[in-house]
């Protein structure tokens, strides 16, 4: 007979936050960059991207300026297989590459956004994906619970009849985005999801 409780492993609240809430507290006094102005670094690890300006934006009166707008992870190429190769610069290019498209959004100045990250080493970086998931449980950004899209990349061949995503209906720009084919969700409704966005309230 089935028993799921075999198949549950306990971790209690208190061994869990003994690591996770010690680097949300590094993580939080990381110093800002801007992303058109990165240092060179190698690592993998987390992030956050930050709005310094929401005025003309659809996002004004709604979100917070420098409260984050998105979190994401880079981990150790590898990872998937359970190697361990070297960390490269995962960290940095995930950030790149979303600097690109802020670049290309026809309605956004990659001068606005800064980032903070944290780098992981060793064995620490098997925390990458939980230590993003408490992020975006922490933070709620916009572009994570809210509106999809921003972190996607472009569709494989063969997968062009797919409709734009919500990020990519709001900010135009992104040169795949154009060839897409789908219907786009009317940008009313995309607006109503960002009208109804509250922040978290933050664990303790």
């Amino acid at each position: 007979m089935f028993d799921i409780n075999n198949h549950i492993v306990k971790i209690s609240d208190t061994k869990i936050d003994a690591v996770v809430k010690p680097a949300f507290k590094f993580f939080e006094g990381t110093p800002y960059f801007q992303l058109n102005n990165l240092p060179r670094f190698n690592g993998a690890g987390v992030y956050a991207l930050f709005l310094k300006v929401t005025d003309g934006t659809c996002y004004q009166g709604i979100l917070p300026p420098m409260h984050p707008i998105y979190v994401g992870k880079a981990v150790p190429s590898g990872t998937r297989q359970g190697l361990r190769s070297g960390d490269g610069t995962a960290l940095r290019s995930r950030l790149m590459k979303h600097l690109r498209s802020i670049d290309q959004a026809e309605n956004l100045k990659n001068e606005d956004f800064l980032c903070r990250f944290m780098i992981l080493q060793g064995r620490a970086t098997d925390m990458i994906g939980a230590m993003e998931s408490y992020l975006i449980r922490q933070y709620g950004p916009l572009w994570n619970s809210y509106i999809d899209g921003f972190g996607i990349n472009a569709p494989g061949a063969g997968r062009y009849n797919q409709a734009p995503s919500e990020w990519d209906t709001l900010h135009n720009g992104r040169y795949y985005a154009a060839q897409l084919t789908g219907q786009p969700r009317e940008k009313e409704v995309i607006l109503q999801k960002i009208k109804a966005y509250k922040l978290p309230k933050q664990e303790i």
